[in-house]
């Protein structure tokens, strides 16, 4: 059941890895160590750090992983007391600070059988028993025979395709291997890849046959960096909280200011119209006379002899109607005025029996003001 579980857990971490969330982590986590202080990231890659056995010939050779680069850190003759042996690795060991690192064979890369194949993507939700199924139709060796491991290459290459490397060595030379390092106290906690000088971050070895090394500093450095990921989290939700009261205050702000704006673009309009309907009166009075004004003018201009049972003062005429002893002289006097001109008779005059005065009926046109 742990067996198990603890392949479930591998895929899952796998398939993030290689994927667009495996991406951005990688990024990211590499910008938060870049942040870090210096002797911060010493520290960190201190503990990260794995011991490496690489069996050449009749000689082993112990060194150190720091990020994927080999350090050779000393060489032993197989042919040597394998008590003796181990003794002299502790201690090498304990020199560098690496008892409680983890301990990785390494192969070279021409004892590893390495092929590229092609599987439906649906196939990586189980895909070390897919692997192991298809292994003696991909490879000359059954499943049983071999140890494996694999790397995603492409999920997005072909449509429904999964590519990615399998790796495979036989059983046999592992554990053979597995034999010389346990005559010398060594255990595994996986079967990793050399090329280049470099590890491949691989691990060959089934989960059951890993053993697992508790690095308490490797935990305690675990435990600092979850609890600055969970700072960072809360200072990242905080600034985003504080960002979006911000955004909601200037809303408001802005909100109140247009308020205030279009306050004062009424009053503006309200103006401009007040503006518009007195100009509109100036353009009138300066066009025409007042009504006042005319009444005045033709008060002047009747003789006491005359008055007028109807006057219309309109535009552009002014009519009036009444009674006067001399009504011919009317046309005249009204001619005279600086408001009025071209009176006319609307009619003839004619007498009227009672008074014995002349009933007059007389058009005059409104003069426009010089400038109107």
């Amino acid at each position: 059941m742990a067996n198990a579980l603890e392949q479930n857990f591998q895929q899952i971490r796998r398939r993030v890895q290689a994927g667009p969330v495996g991406t951005f982590f990688r990024w990211w986590l590499g910008e938060l160590k870049q942040a870090m202080p210096a002797p911060w990231q010493a520290r960190l890659q201190h503990a990260m750090r794995h011991v490496t056995l690489a069996l050449e010939g009749e000689s082993l050779t112990v060194g150190m992983d720091e990020n994927r680069r080999i350090r050779p850190l000393d060489s032993f003759l197989l042919s040597e007391d394998a008590k003796l042996q181990r003794q002299r690795i502790d201690g090498l060991l304990q020199r560098n600070d690496l008892v409680e690192a983890p301990r990785f064979l390494l192969l070279e890369q021409n004892a590893v059988l390495r092929k590229e194949i092609k599987l439906p993507l649906a196939a990586e939700s189980n895909l070390a028993q897919v692997l192991a199924f298809e292994m003696d139709r991909q490879t000359p060796f059954k499943a049983s025979h071999v140890y494996f491991d694999w790397k995603v290459l492409d999920r997005a290459g072909t449509p429904g395709q999964l590519r990615l490397q399998l790796f495979v060595i036989p059983r046999a030379e592992v554990d053979r291997a597995l034999e010389v390092l346990a005559d010398r106290g060594l255990t595994l906690a996986g079967v990793d890849i050399l090329e280049d000088g470099c590890s491949q971050g691989l691990n060959l070895l089934p989960a059951e046959q890993r053993v697992r090394v508790v690095n308490r500093r490797a935990r305690v450095n675990f435990a600092l960096a979850v609890a600055c990921l969970v700072l960072l989290t809360v200072v990242m939700a905080q600034s985003l909280y504080l960002r979006a009261h911000q955004v909601t205050e200037l809303e408001q702000a802005i909100a109140e200011v247009q308020g205030e704006a279009r306050k004062v673009t009424n009053i503006r309009k309200q103006i401009e119209d007040a503006g518009e309907a007195a100009g509109f009166l100036a353009t009138r009075r300066a066009a025409s006379p007042l009504a006042i004004e005319l009444l005045a003018d033709v008060t002047r201009l009747l003789p006491d002899d005359t008055y007028l049972d109807r006057l219309v003062i309109g535009q552009p005429n002014v009519q009036m109607q009444g009674k006067s002893r001399n009504a011919q002289q009317l046309i005249e006097r009204v001619n005279t005025s600086q408001l009025l001109g071209e009176a006319a008779f609307r009619g003839s005059t004619r007498l009227d029996a009672r008074s014995g005065l002349e009933i007059f009926e007389l058009n005059a046109t409104v003069a426009t003001p010089e400038g109107g």
